[in-house]
């Protein structure tokens, strides 16, 4: 059998047959075109929606003049579609989530939901209206109610391409601007205020009453009055709360009241008394009850502000120095960094490989110090001590002797034979005790504060330190403490005379210690700090100061001076 090839022959395509592809292709292509438009529509069209005022509140008190007087305006932008579609654009608003195409424009009152159209347009890129909130409800202000309108920029377009059959509208929304119309107050408070006595003052505490409550406030008036609660003051819940301005020996009823953020007010809690009664600050008891001789004021005793003022420049004077010093050695980071790694040094014996580091040490001016020690000022020494006898300090801070802390720099001079150096220092210290007062219901603290500063010229017999690491530290100099006594109410408070309790005390003191020098337990890490940060020697200091602070013996001047023992380190840089 013989075989024959094949052969395949194209017939033309018909007419008909063509005319149908070639409408298929183009109602792929229209389709796709809408897809596109659609899309461009959704990411696109709406550009932004803005209600002014924005801020305005609608809530028990103010929902009837807003709803009636406020008007605001509603605007909203759009990039416009092609010439070819048809749209419309509306500003709506509703208390539901959404409108839907159909019945957008249905002006509902919105009391029982629905949507409510504000405004229609097409063609201009922008829209906007006024409106008051009354006209939008049958009835806005409903006690106990809260209600969310909801305002949206909506959009909906038909295609008018003739080849697009059956084709479905396209909408989109904006993003909502809200308005809120809160007429429910937060819950009561159930408990009353937590109060105490104070002097001339009540000391208030209340609870959180939870729900929507954000704010809170006490109100006060006094006993047996029937005008309403018009002096409030805002608090925080949970916190002790100092109500001033009040007067001694009158009773006041205080309620307290929550807010929630739209700003309702809650119903009053139930009514607590408390009656404010005199109490006597340190300040008091030091110069009323014991007739003690500081009247206060930088000016109270002659010469005491003419030397202050000195020596505080004195001090400033060689804190920039230092300060200079440093930053010419471009290691005032590193100095910082200094006092975190010298916690890091052990107390691992001596490095037996210490030797092969020769590399000299680098140039040392200055000795930053930072030292700590229980302070128990000798105010009692002005007064007599007798049996049975409780002198003020004692009796109103119960002898308590906390921390003085310091912070000293000092200017080497002389390294020949020992370190002689003029150093300066400041301080801070503070104590807290119970005021006096004839009633035990009432109950109030004061303070005093102490800023001491000192100048002094120090000797350190450091000469033989890399073989025997003990090192004897002598100083001496004069002082300066700014001190204040405070009330209760955190105040500066005021002797018997009526002066201010805050002024300046002058004196002397002089100090003896011994330094450890630190280096001695690890000589390669002591290298290494010194390279890397800058501090040639660092120093474990223990030091008994001893201080005469009374304008030097003056009769009216508080006693001030001590005797201290201060632990801290030393940083040679």
């Amino acid at each position: 059998m013989t075989s024959r090839p094949l052969r395949l022959t194209l017939a033309p395509p018909s007419p008909l047959l063509m005319i149908k592809a070639l409408t298929a292709l183009l109602v792929c292509a229209s389709a796709s075109l809408a897809v596109a438009q659609d899309t461009e529509t959704v990411t696109d069209t709406l550009t932004s929606i803005t209600l002014s005022p924005s801020d305005e509140a609608l809530n028990l008190s103010t929902c009837e003049s807003v709803a009636a007087e406020t008007e605001f305006t509603l605007s909203g932008q759009y990039n416009q579609p092609s010439a070819t579609v048809a749209y419309n654009v509306r500003l709506i608003a509703t208390t539901g989530s959404s409108c839907s195409h159909e019945d957008v424009c249905n002006s509902t009152p919105l009391d029982e939901g629905g949507c409510s159209c504000l405004r229609e347009v097409s063609g201009t890129g922008s829209i906007s209206t006024n409106f008051k909130v009354g006209d939008l409800f049958d009835e806005v202000c409903v006690e106990g109610e809260e209600r969310v309108v909801s305002f949206f920029l909506h959009y909906t377009e038909e295609e008018t391409d003739p080849l697009l059959l059956n084709s479905t509208p396209i909408e989109e929304e904006s993003q909502a601007v809200k308005l809120n119309i809160d007429l429910k107050a937060p819950t009561a408070p159930s408990e009353a205020p937590s109060i105490s006595a104070a002097e001339e003052a009540l000391r208030v505490t209340v609870s959180e009453v939870g729900g929507d409550a954000s704010d809170y406030e006490v109100c006060v008036r006094e006993s047996g009055s029937t005008e309403p609660f018009t002096r409030c003051k805002a608090v925080t819940p949970e916190a002790s709360f100092r109500f001033e301005g009040l007067l001694n020996d009158v009773t006041y009823e205080v309620v307290y009241a929550a807010y929630d953020e739209a700003g309702n007010r809650s119903d009053e809690s139930p009514i607590a008394e408390g009656t404010p009664a005199s109490v006597l600050d340190f300040a008091e008891v030091y110069s009323d009850q014991y007739g003690g001789g500081e009247m206060g004021g930088c000016e109270s005793t002659p010469g005491r502000a003419p030397l202050g003022l000195p020596l505080s420049f004195a001090l400033l004077a060689l804190a920039l120095s230092t300060a200079l010093n440093i930053r010419r050695r471009h290691r005032l980071l590193n100095t910082l960094l200094a006092l975190s790694l010298t916690a890091g040094i052990t107390s691992a014996p001596l490095s037996a490989h210490a030797d092969v580091f020769s590399t000299e040490q680098s140039e040392h001016t200055t000795t930053v110090s930072f030292m700590a020690g229980s302070y128990l000022p000798a105010l009692d020494s002005e007064f007599q001590e007798r049996e049975g006898f409780t002198r003020p300090y004692e009796r109103v801070f119960q002898n308590d002797a906390p921390l003085m802390f310091w912070v000293s720099a000092d200017r080497h001079l002389i390294q020949n034979y020992g370190t002689l150096s003029l150093g300066g220092s400041a301080g801070y210290w503070n104590v807290e005790g119970e005021a006096i007062s004839e009633d035990a219901a009432v109950s109030e603290s004061t303070e005093m504060s102490i800023y001491p500063l000192a100048l002094s010229l120090n000797y350190r017999f450091d000469r033989f330190q890399d073989s025997f690491p003990l090192v004897p530290v002598v100083k001496a100099g004069l002082t300066y403490y700014l001190w204040t006594v405070y009330n209760g109410a955190g105040e500066a408070a005021r002797f018997a005379s009526g002066d201010e309790a805050s002024g300046g005390t002058l004196g002397w003191s002089y100090t003896v210690g011994l330094h450890f020098l630190l280096d001695s337990l690890d000589r390669e890490m002591a290298w290494a700090f010194d390279r890397d940060a800058g501090v040639n020697h660092s120093y474990l200091s223990v030091e008994y100061q001893v201080s005469q602070v009374d304008d030097f013996g003056s009769a009216d001047s508080f006693r001030l001076g001590s005797e201290v023992f201060l632990i801290g380190l030393a940083l040679d840089i």
